[in-house]
C-alpha cells in the first residue's frame, strides 16, 4: 500500500459558511486556540468545538477542515452552526435555616448585546429575601474564558445579624474556571458602589435602630487550583486571596480593607478514601467593626462555616443574642471521605471563631463535628451533612442539617 502523507500543514482563516450566524468570524477568531500560521493540530479544532457549544448560543456545529486553493500547505476551517433558542426562563424554590424560605424567578436573552452579551432579569421572594434585579454578562470578552458583568440589584435581606434594604451597582471583570476547563489560576477585578439602609444589633438593643450607609468598593481575587475536580477534589490543592480596599461615607469617612484568604488540600488515602482539610482566615484593617455596615462585618457558623452551628451564630451576642459580626475571624475543618460505589460517608470536624481584633486571636475556637452522607452522581455528589456543637451552650441547637450540591469545600 502506497501511502502519500503530504506536507505538513498550517491553519488559515475561520471561514462562517453563511450569514445570519450567533457568532461573528471575529469572535470565533478569540475563541480559538490557534491562529492563522500555527501548526495544525485536530485536537485545537475540538477545542474550539467545545468552547462554541459551552456559549450555549447553537444547537450544532460543524467545522470542516478545507485546503486553501492559494497556497497549498495551508487549511481553512469552514464553521456552520445552527442557532439555539436565545431566551430562558428560570425559577427555583428552597429552604435554608439561614436564609428561610426562598424563590427566584429569572427572564435571560443570552445573546442581546452580541457577541455572548447575556442579559438578565431577575426577582426574589422570600420570608428573609425580597428584591430585583438586572445583569449584563459578556463571555470570552476580548479572550478566551474573560468575563465582563455588571448589575444593579434592589434587595431586603433579613438575617440574624442584621435587617438591610440595599441597592448595589456593580462591575467585574475575570478569568472563569468550569467543569469543561478547569483553570490553575483565577482572577478577579471589580468595583461596587452600594447604598444601604441596616438595623445594627449593637445599637438596636438599646432602642437605636437602622443607619444608612454609602459604601465604595474594589474587590479583587486571585485563586490557584492544582485539584482534580472541581465539585468532588480527591488530590492537590486549592489556595484563594480576596481584598477588597473599601470606603464607607455618611456620619463619618471610613476607610478599610476587607481581607480573606482561603486553602483547601486534598490527599488521597486508597483507592476511596480521601482525606480533606480546609483554613480560613478573615481580617478587616483600618477600621473596628463597629463603625462598618453590619453586612459588610465578618460572621462564622452554618454549612459553609463551621457546621453544627446555625448560620451566623458564632461570635459576640448582644442582650437580646442576636450577632454583632466582628472584625477578624479564623476557621479550620478536617474530614475524611470513605466512597461505596455511588454512596459515601464523611466524619468531620470544625473549628472556628469570631473577634473583634483587627487579626484572629485563634483563642476561644468553637468546635463543631459530625457525620455527612454523599450520592454520587456523573455530575457531581450531593451533600447531607448533620452536625452538632461540641460543649453547647443554652440557646445553641442540638443538631444542623446542611444540604448542597458538591463537597463542603
Amino acid at each position: 500500500m502506497n501511502v502519500d502523507t503530504g506536507k505538513p500543514q498550517k491553519f488559515g482563516e475561520i471561514i462562517l459558511n453563511s450569514n445570519g450566524q450567533a457568532l461573528d468570524t471575529h469572535h470565533l477568531n478569540e475563541i480559538a486556540r490557534f491562529h492563522p500560521g500555527t501548526p495544525y493540530d485536530s485536537v485545537l479544532i475540538d477545542d474550539l468545538r467545545r468552547a462554541v457549544v459551552q456559549t450555549s448560543l447553537v444547537s450544532t456545529i460543524q467545522l470542516k477542515p478545507v485546503a486553501d486553493p492559494n497556497h497549498p500547505n495551508v487549511t481553512n476551517i469552514v464553521v456552520t452552526t445552527e442557532k439555539a433558542p436565545l431566551h430562558t426562563i428560570a425559577g427555583t424554590v428552597g429552604y435554608g435555616n439561614g436564609e428561610g424560605v426562598r424563590s427566584d424567578v429569572s427572564w435571560t436573552h443570552r445573546n442581546m448585546i452580541k457577541p455572548e452579551g447575556a442579559v438578565t432579569f431577575s426577582g426574589t421572594l422570600g420570608t428573609r429575601d425580597q428584591g430585583v434585579g438586572a445583569s449584563l454578562r459578556q463571555g470570552n470578552k476580548g479572550a478566551r474564558d474573560r468575563i465582563l458583568s455588571s448589575s444593579l440589584s434592589v434587595v431586603h435581606t433579613k438575617r440574624r445579624a442584621y435587617d438591610a434594604r440595599t441597592a448595589t451597582l456593580s462591575g467585574r471583570f475575570e478569568r472563569e474556571t468550569n467543569i469543561i476547563w478547569q483553570k490553575k489560576w483565577v482572577w478577579s477585578v471589580g468595583g461596587q458602589f452600594i447604598a444601604s439602609d441596616e438595623r445594627d444589633n449593637g445599637y438596636y438593643s438599646y432602642g437605636a435602630g437602622h443607619h444608612q450607609y454609602l459604601i465604595a468598593a474594589l474587590p479583587g481575587e486571585l485563586g490557584y487550583d492544582s485539584s482534580d475536580n472541581l465539585l468532588n477534589p480527591t488530590k492537590g490543592v486549592r489556595i484563594s486571596a480576596h481584598a477588597s480596599p473599601e470606603i464607607s461615607f455618611l456620619h463619618k469617612t471610613v476607610p478599610y480593607i476587607r481581607t480573606q484568604i482561603d486553602a483547601s488540600g486534598y490527599q488521597p488515602l486508597g483507592h476511596n478514601i480521601v482525606l480533606a482539610g480546609r483554613v480560613r482566615m478573615g481580617s478587616i484593617v483600618g477600621s473596628d467593626s463597629s463603625d462598618l455596615a453590619p453586612s459588610r462585618r465578618y460572621y462564622v457558623g452554618g454549612g459553609g462555616s463551621v457546621r453544627g452551628f446555625s448560620y451566623q451564630a458564632i461570635g459576640h451576642l448582644n442582650q437580646n443574642r442576636e450577632p454583632l459580626g466582628g472584625s477578624s475571624l479564623a476557621e479550620f475543618s478536617i474530614e475524611t471521605r470513605f466512597r461505596f460505589g455511588d454512596l459515601g460517608l464523611v466524619p468531620f470536624l470544625d473549628a472556628g471563631n469570631l473577634y473583634t481584633s483587627t487579626l484572629p486571636q485563634m483563642s476561644g475556637l468553637r468546635l463543631g463535628t459530625g457525620l455527612g452522607l454523599r450520592y454520587y452522581t456523573s455530575f457531581g455528589p450531593m451533600r447531607v451533612d448533620l452536625g452538632t456543637p461540641l460543649h453547647r451552650r443554652p440557646g445553641e441547637n442540638r443538631i444542623g442539617v446542611y444540604v448542597s450540591l458538591g463537597q463542603a469545600f
